[in-house]
This record gives C-alpha cells, sequence and structure tokens, in this order.
C-alpha cells in the first residue's frame, strides 16, 4: 500500500467573543533546515529505533504574526497502515510567534495581566500580514545539522523582518549571544506563547513584499571578507530584483573566527564562555544590486542550491530569466556585486508563481504557472560550474498538473519528486522523470482544503536520511509535507513510497 496518507489536520486558533472573526489565511509554510534539538546530530538515527526528533515549522499569512509549530511523532507506526487520518499519531505544539518591532511593543505594553486572550487587543485595526516567507541555516562548515536558523519574512508594501534562533546546541554549551532580540512570554503553562521581535526590521518602498528568498549562506564563497551579512533578494512591480543587506552576520567558512569574541555561528564544538555575534555594522535594508529592471512584474525568486550568485526570476508575463554573478572569483566586494542575465525560458504566457530549483545539486529548475502547468528544465550541465553559462533544457511539461493556478511547489530532498499545490484545492506529488510528461502524479491529495491552496513545503528530521542506497525507506517515512490555505488550516500527509 503506498505510503502517501493524510496524517494530521492542524486548525487555525479560535478566536474570541460571542461572533469571533474567520480564520485568517495561511499563504506559507516552511519546514526549518536547522535540527530543533541538542540530541539531533549528523548521525543516522537507527532505522530499528526512528528518531523522536521533532520537525520544526514557520507559518505566515494574514496574521500579524508568524507561528512557529513542533511537530513530533507520537508512535512508531507502520506509515502503510489503513488510518486515513490519525491524529493521535503526530503531537502538534505552538509555542512561539515571531512578530514586528511595533507589534512586541504593544503587545508588551497592553497585556500586563499575563493572558493570552488578551493580546487580541493589538489586533483592532487591519494587519498587511506576511506575504513571502523564506528560512536559511546559517552555517558552512563540515557538520550537516549545526547552523543557526536565519528566518526573513516580508509584508505587502515592502517591510522586511529577520529573526534569528540560535543553535540548540549553542544553547546547551552555554555560549553567550552578543546581541540577541528581546522576547517576552505571555499565559502560563501550556497557554504560555513566547513573542520575540526581530533582529533586524527594514521596508525598501520599491518592492511588492510577495517575493523573497534569503541567498544561501552555505556557500561559504559568496562573501568576502570585508562584506560578511546575509543578503535577501526581494522581487519588484517593475521587473527588478534589488539584493539588500539584512544586518545579520554570515557564517564564515575555515574557522576564521574560531574561538574569538566575532565568532558569527561556531558549530557543536562551541563552549562555554563563548560570544556568538550574531549582528554586523551594516545598516540593514541597504541595497547592493538592482537586477533586471524594466520588464514584467515578479512573481516568484529561487536561488540555485550549489551555484554561487545564481538564481531564477518568474514573472508575471510567463518568461522565466536566470541571473548569474558577473565576478570572476564569485566574491561580493563592496560595490561591484553586479549580475548578467544568462537564460531567458519562454514556454509560458501565463504568471509564474511557482518556482524551484531541485535538492540537493539543482540539476533541474521547476516551474508552475496560471494556466496549470508544470515544467521541468534541464539545468545538470550547469552542475560543475561557477555561472550558468550552460544550456538550460526544457525537458518535461504536466499539461494538466492542476486544474487552475499552480500556487506553489516545493523539490523532495530526496531529488527525485516534486510536490504541487494549486487553485483547485489539491495537492500532487510528481516523478521528476516520466510522470510529468505524461502528466500522471505518483500521488493527489484531492480536496484538502476549503479554497485555494496557497502553500506546500516538504521537510525531514534533521541528520535522518531522505533517500540514496539502503536509505529509501527510512528517509520515505521521517518525510512529511505540509500544505496550507485559504481556510486558516494547515495538512500534514505523509511521503513514504
Amino acid at each position: 500500500m503506498s505510503g502517501y496518507r493524510t496524517l494530521h489536520r492542524i486548525q487555525p486558533p479560535a478566536g474570541q467573543g460571542e461572533s469571533p472573526p474567520p480564520p485568517s489565511p495561511i499563504w506559507r509554510v516552511r519546514f526549518s533546515p536547522c535540527r530543533s534539538s541538542s540530541s539531533q546530530s549528523a548521525q543516522e538515527p537507527s532505522a530499528a529505533t526512528p528518531s523522536s526528533s521533532s520537525l520544526r515549522l514557520l507559518a505566515a499569512g494574514a496574521s500579524d504574526s508568524i507561528r512557529c509549530y513542533s511537530l513530533t511523532d507520537r508512535t512508531n507506526k507502520d506509515a502503510d497502515t489503513n488510518d486515513i487520518l490519525d491524529a493521535s499519531a503526530m503531537s502538534v505544539e505552538c509555542k512561539e510567534s515571531l512578530v514586528s518591532k511595533e507589534n512586541y511593543n504593544n503587545i508588551v505594553e497592553n497585556n500586563s495581566n499575563n493572558s493570552i486572550s488578551d493580546v487580541g487587543v493589538v489586533r483592532s485595526r487591519a494587519t498587511l500580514g506576511y506575504a513571502a516567507l523564506d528560512i536559511a541555516r546559517n552555517y558552512c562548515g563540515a557538520d550537516t545539522v549545526a547552523g543557526n536558523e536565519t528566518v526573513a519574512a516580508s509584508q505587502l508594501g515592502g517591510k522586511v523582518c529577520l529573526w534569528v534562533r540560535l543553535d540548540p546546541m549553542l544553547i546547551e554549551n552555554g555560549v553567550t549571544v552578543a546581541d540577541n532580540a528581546a522576547s517576552t512570554t505571555v499565559g502560563d503553562g501550556s497557554e504560555s506563547m513566547r513573542y520575540i521581535q526581530p533582529h533586524a526590521e527594514f521596508t525598501v518602498n520599491s518592492v511588492t513584499g510577495t517575493t523573497l528568498a534569503i541567498r544561501p549562506p552555505s556557500l561559504a564563497n559568496y562573501y568576502s571578507k570585508k562584506d560578511t551579512d546575509i543578503l535577501v533578494a526581494l522581487g519588484c512591480a517593475n521587473g527588478a530584483v534589488v539584493l539588500c543587506k539584512t544586518g545579520i552576520l554570515a557564517a564564515r567558512p575555515g574557522g576564521e573566527n574560531a574561538g574569538s569574541s566575532s565568532t558569527v555561528v561556531g558549530d557543536s564544538s562551541s563552549s562555554s564562555g563563548e560570544t556568538i555575534q550574531i549582528m554586523s555594522d551594516s545598516n540593514p535594508g541597504e541595497i547592493v544590486a538592482t537586477v533586471g529592471g524594466g520588464h514584467a512584474c515578479v512573481m516568484s525568486l529561487a536561488f540555485h542550491p550549489t551555484i554561487p550568485n545564481c538564481f531564477a526570476v518568474g514573472r508575471k508575463d510567463g518568461t522565466i530569466d536566470i541571473y548569474s554573478s558577473a565576478a570572476t572569483d564569485n566574491y561580493y566586494h563592496a560595490g561591484d556585486l553586479s549580475f548578467r542575465r544568462m537564460h531567458r525560458l519562454v514556454h509560458s504566457s501565463f504568471p509564474i508563481r511557482a518556482l524551484a530549483f531541485s535538492q540537493p545539486d539543482g540539476a533541474l529548475l521547476f516551474a508552475g504557472d496560471d494556466d496549470g502547468k508544470l515544467y521541468s528544465y534541464d539545468a545538470s550541465c550547469n552542475n560543475e560550474r561557477t555561472n550558468m553559462s550552460a544550456p538550460v533544457k526544457l525537458v518535461a511539461c504536466a499539461l494538466t498538473a492542476h486544474k487552475g493556478w499552480v500556487m506553489n511547489l516545493t523539490p523532495f530532498p530526496d531529488g527525485r519528486r516534486v510536490a504541487t499545490c494549486g487553485s483547485d484545492r489539491s495537492v500532487r506529488v510528481w516523478d521528476c522523470g516520466m510522470g510529468l510528461a505524461s502528466s500522471t502524479p505518483v500521488h493527489s491529495f484531492e480536496g484538502v482544503h476549503d479554497g485555494l491552496v496557497w502553500g506546500v513545503d516538504c521537510g525531514s528530521v534533521v541528520g535522518a536520511s531522505v533517500g540514496g542506497i539502503g536509505g529509501e525507506r527510512a528517509g520515505g517515512d521521517r518525510l512529511k509535507l505540509m500544505s496550507c490555505g485559504n481556510d486558516g488550516v494547515m495538512q500534514v500527509f505523509s511521503c513514504g513510497e
């Protein structure tokens, strides 16, 4: 029997009062690539004793906060059982919310009685919510699970907030954070909620706020010794993409900062008394490059996972532009970060809302448009290059991937599958090979939401195997697929084959 099944349904928080407002839509969900506890290591958990470590999930939408969830398998149940929906198989907990500085100050000021229900006092006015969300693991060493979690989210109008969550191993080892963000806890016991204000916050007036991507800090050769900020890419209505400094230091290679008070991230060997510096001296929001202006509005963004300074842009007119750095050494030196367009893909004439490179090597580029088509492009010829100068060719197209818009997509970490969600209320899993060409999904979850399915993401317990020889079954059982929709509900699916 197929290992694809619905595991859990996360309902929106209950409203307060006699006539509570309708649930807020959830637009984006993202699994964290970072470990959620110090017990998770780079060693693969035993297949006989599956890891009980939790998955960390972030959800952003029309509300004024980003909710942080912890998902844990309660029992060691076989993924092939006949249970269609078994809430007892998974424990879901939400104890943290990421909020803007303004919202944080309002919570602290207006909720001195320490009650979660009173937090609604500061939500009487309309909120813009967070239309775009991205997460990155800020680490570039050999440890595959170490690193701080960097979260970036943007609101309509161009306001960008960034939060940093310290690696649990560093917390256990007793390191000191030089510039941590303030937080406050409202409520007691099981009803408590911790609100965290951003480490950095800025506004870029020219951007739409609907597209955002963090340039991966894991590629160490992005940064010179002088300029080490993590950069974030933001889409504009005039077709441009702006890259901005975040004010957050990126991980540095080779232990250049190890053992000093200027250590950026550290790893599991960091010890008590070591000071971790999170923030840089730069101005958050400073624009370091503007790429591709004068074209159709930016609808989606995706960085290549292995090629430095390379990203793809999906546009409203259906074109896909791929940009790469014009520099020969791929380092960012102040004032000379420049890009050139390497490819323009013109197979669609409908808006490209969904765009992503395959994991872990970026051999394929997936794109979904408003005509329900899912495109797969072969970019593997570029994997041994420092730019995208080799050809990128269309290899397959699912003509009826969805009966309506393809809202979002996520490649699986096993490199063999991709999941999509659409305006037809469905979530579908596709084989990256001939399944796309025949428009036949591996599995389809129909009617999972009441309305648009805005987002989908795939995650696994950090450190677990997700594919390859000897690890396919173990990895499949640990993989989870999450969707979110206009009804404020999130659905959790298993992805075993």
